[in-house]
């Protein structure tokens, strides 16, 4: 429930605090006086576009504040507690909201900034506003479907098949004009630019990981190439007729055959010529170990060199490093073989398309009649609403109407109509050609009693939902707004006595001129000033001890009918 609302420097209000009873409470007062005003205020806390030019002229900003106390099972709670704005413990919190005329303002909720959109989504299960215009929200189709449903209550799958099967249906029609563009887009010179280069890749095999793989054989057949022309020039170096061991062999018999030459001096000699022959003999018998390791079949270099020298050339032409070859060839390939087998595809898309489409119609169907059954139950509810609002002869009828060839929603194809017929006999048409002012005004009470017992915002506000009715018309309808604050908060601004006499809180708006400024004030009423109030509305101005003693009556009577009123 509202608990408190604040307003500063708000179009005529210099500044107002006013507290509410968790039941119904009454705003009167004379036309102009502000009335309006408090649920601009309303509006502003409930997360609506900030109303600039409605600042108190002479200020820079608007304050408004306002302490909420939902019942426990309103989802608000969940919603704030996720965002950790309030504990599990918490009762009640504090929204604060300002509006400038130059900048951003600021939304505070429990001292904690949030933003407008979570303040509006907020605000949507905290206060319903109902103006004096309702009736043309009411009788927009979309608010006709969304207050059926919510009569309804649903279980959740119902709309999770229909939006998941309509998901399906914007998916394959995607995805089927994606590859008629694609098509499109590649035929004649594009797909045979791509056929071009496919072929490249085909007259060398070309397969995912197949250019690493052959870059990898190339560079192992080359390290073995290298490593075996690197060992036979050695040996070549040791074995040749000019070579290292045809030297060493020729030095030492050259040194053996010189018989002149003091043999102790170059005993040192001859043995470093004679290891140095043994160590090369020695490497060549080591070479010749080694080689046969390394002596693989070089025979493939030849096509690796081609597959490769390929490769770079698909890479030069498509302005790519050779790394990204792979790559290169998944996207060809994909696009070849999509080309290939495009109108396979198409036949495809088009029956899964036409599959899910038909599967959207069944779901929707299956919505449809949800609708229907739970339109029969609240067309009578409301119907047995009309009796204690005195419209004795008057029904209601709902109608559901699927609608396939519209376009599709997440929430099916239903044109759902509220359609009444003031006596019998007459044929139902819809509520907007059908009740006058006060009759509307009564639907929509009785509409808002129904739709009450199965929905959780906290506070109902009616802006002059009495226009056009009076006497025991009036009474009536002050009654049954009576029996709706047993279930739920609500707030009424009214011109009528009648309905005014059933509040258990009265609250005055007026204004008064203090030299060129104008100020708009409020106050509650102590039961004796309610009395005058009544009378005052009673007689239209000057009190009369007729109209006093009307007033006292039609609130004895308030009292009574509360007493004695069943629960609705």
């Amino acid at each position: 429930m509202l608990k408190q609302l604040k307003i500063d420097q708000f179009v005529i209000i210099d500044h107002s605090e006013m507290g509410f009873q968790d039941k119904l409470t009454i705003f009167t007062g004379e036309t102009g006086a502000g009335k309006s005003i408090i649920l601009g205020a309303m509006e502003h806390i409930l997360g609506a576009e900030p109303k600039t030019k409605a600042i108190r002229q002479g200020q820079n900003q608007s304050v408004f504040e306002a302490k909420f106390s939902p019942a426990k099972e309103n989802p608000v709670w969940q919603a704030l507690i996720e965002k950790q704005l309030v504990t599990p413990a918490d009762t009640e919190f504090t929204i604060h909201r300002i509006i400038e005329h130059e900048g951003p303002g600021s939304i505070k909720l429990n001292g904690k900034d949030i933003d407008l959109e979570f303040l509006a989504q907020v605000g949507e299960d905290l206060i319903e506003i109902h103006g004096q215009h309702a009736n043309h929200s009411l009788l927009g189709p979309e608010n006709q479907l969304n207050l059926l449903d919510r009569f309804g209550n649903f279980d959740q799958v119902y709309y999770d098949n229909v939006s998941n099967a309509l998901n399906d249906v914007y998916r394959l029609t995607k995805e089927l004009e994606e590859e008629k563009l694609f098509l499109a887009k590649h035929k004649g010179t594009k797909g045979q630019e791509l056929a071009k280069i496919y072929k490249k890749f085909e007259s060398i095999n070309m397969s995912e990981s197949y250019s690493l793989e052959v870059k990898e054989k190339y560079d192992v057949l080359m390290t073995a190439k290298s490593t075996v022309e690197t060992f036979q020039d050695i040996m070549g170096r040791f074995v040749a007729a000019n070579g290292i061991i045809s030297g060493l062999s020729g030095a030492n018999n050259a040194i053996q055959t010189q018989s002149n030459l003091d043999q102790e001096k170059i005993a040192e000699l001859k043995r470093h010529l004679a290891d140095s022959l043994n160590s090369a003999r020695s490497a060549v018998a080591e070479i010749s170990t080694i080689i046969p390791e390394y002596e693989i079949d070089l025979s493939p270099l030849t096509d690796l060199k081609h597959i490769i020298s390929v490769l770079n050339e698909i890479a030069q032409e498509a302005e790519i490093e050779f790394d990204g070859i792979e790559e290169y060839f998944k996207e060809i390939d994909t696009k070849v073989n999509r080309i290939k087998n495009g109108r396979a595809r198409l036949e495809e898309l088009n029956e899964l398309l036409a599959a899910a489409k038909n599967k959207y119609r069944e779901h929707a169907h299956v919505l449809t009649e949800q609708r229907i059954s739970a339109g029969q139950k609240m067309s009578e509810a409301i119907t047995s609403e009309f009796v204690p609002l005195m419209l004795n002869k008057a029904e209601f009828q709902i109608e559901v109407e699927e609608s396939p060839d519209v376009e599709w929603t997440p929430i099916g194809f239903n044109q759902v109509t509220f359609k009444a017929r003031m006596n019998p006999g007459m044929p139902f048409s819809p509520i907007s050609e059908t009740a006058s002012g006060g009759e509307m005004a009564r639907m929509i009470l009785a509409l808002k009693v129904v739709i009450q017992r199965v929905q959780t915002t906290s506070t109902l506000v009616f802006d002059e939902v009495d226009v056009g009715i009076g006497g025991a018309a009036a009474a009536a309808v002050g009654d049954r707004i009576g029996a709706l604050s047993d279930l739920v908060q609500v707030i009424v601004i009214t011109h009528s006595p009648q309905v005014a006499s059933r509040g258990n809180q009265h609250l005055h708006i007026s204004k008064r001129t203090e030299g060129d400024k104008t100020i708009s004030s409020v106050r509650e009423l102590s039961e004796q000033e309610r009395i005058e109030e009544i009378s005052r509305m009673l007689a239209g101005g000057e009190l009369t001890d007729h109209s006093f003693a009307a007033a006292k009556s039609l609130i004895a009577e308030a009292e009574q009918a509360a007493s004695s009123r069943p629960a609705i």
